[in-house]
């Protein structure tokens, strides 16, 4: 008699999988001090550092609720002496299965992770892009990847002529701190009045609770300052020039004193969700500014 097999039967991840996280590729364990490396290999994977607060230094009895979105819940917080700070903690515990499924810790990581590294490229001087005026998505990379390190090509660059654009320094950005680990446990002993509430009529409804571990990245507090349309442009000119496109919904509420507030309204040339359509696009800029502007010029 013939010895057959039987097929081996997939094993099913259990319920509690979902509150251990696994390794994930756009997190980095060295502790956030000093400016990031910032090789060719950085760029194309790049990994937020983790950010030096310790998550129970928070007074949570003076902690502010800033609000709560589909991405998930802000804080105005203070860790201890350090300061005045935002922490966003996310719905979403793992990426979606799909294989371009939108992640917003992902996106807002990997996107100040880029940010970083590329003001840590200006402070050592003058970049030269070899697009002044990209159109494409390799082309949005290769002026992304010309802040990386070792810049041999800048004198051949220089020596041809030169490029069409030469960035010499960073507008205004919103600084960012780097990720941490949110304790859910943290709910039990928070403030009512601050306590994340559950958004039930999102699709999927979006909810935290004890036992589990969130992702959550620390920022800079940004005051409720009127927007500058001069310092907007220069952001958004920026962005053009560095390869980052918007998503298809550019809010002016995401703007504070002439900043960008909310991470995931950009996506860096190599993430999830970059597309060309709102690369550069005078749609974008009329949105925000509430004219057409040409982000070329």
């Amino acid at each position: 008699m013939k010895d057959t097999k039987l097929p081996r039967k997939r094993r099913r991840l259990s319920s509690t999988y979902h509150t251990k996280r696994p390794r994930l590729d756009f997190y980095s364990n060295e502790l956030m001090q000093g400016p990031p490396n910032h090789t060719a290999e950085d760029f194309e994977q790049p990994r937020l550092r983790k950010c030096p607060f310790r998550l129970d230094a928070i007074k949570w009895e003076s902690a502010t609720k800033l609000g709560d979105g589909y991405d998930g819940c802000a804080w105005k917080v203070t860790f201890k002496d350090q300061g005045t700070f935002v922490l966003k903690v996310f719905w979403d515990l793992q990426p979606p299965q799909t294989r371009n499924g939108y992640f917003a810790p992902r996106r807002e990581c990997q996107n100040a992770a880029i940010l970083q590294m590329i003001e840590a490229a200006l402070e050592e001087g003058p970049v030269p892009l070899p697009f002044g005026r990209p159109k494409t998505q390799a082309q949005a990379i290769a002026n992304m990847l010309a802040f990386s390190v070792p810049r041999d090509n800048m004198q051949q660059f220089l020596a041809a002529g030169g490029p069409q654009v030469i960035l010499s320094q960073c507008p205004p950005i919103r600084r960012c701190y780097g990720w941490i680990d949110f304790d859910g446990d943290l709910i039990k002993r928070m403030p009512y009045r601050v306590k994340p509430q559950p958004r039930k009529y999102d699709k999927p409804p979006r909810s935290m609770s004890p036992g589990n571990t969130y992702h959550a990245i620390v920022y800079e507090y940004i005051s409720e300052d009127d927007n500058d349309p001069e310092l907007i442009k220069a952001l958004l000119r920026f962005f053009y020039f560095i390869g980052f496109s918007f998503t298809c919904s550019p809010r002016i509420e995401n703007w504070k004193g002439g900043k960008l507030i909310d991470g995931s309204d950009v996506v860096y040339p190599g993430g999830v969700g970059w597309d060309v359509r709102y690369y550069g696009s005078s749609q974008v800029a009329a949105a925000l500014l509430g004219s057409d502007s040409n982000l070329e010029e």
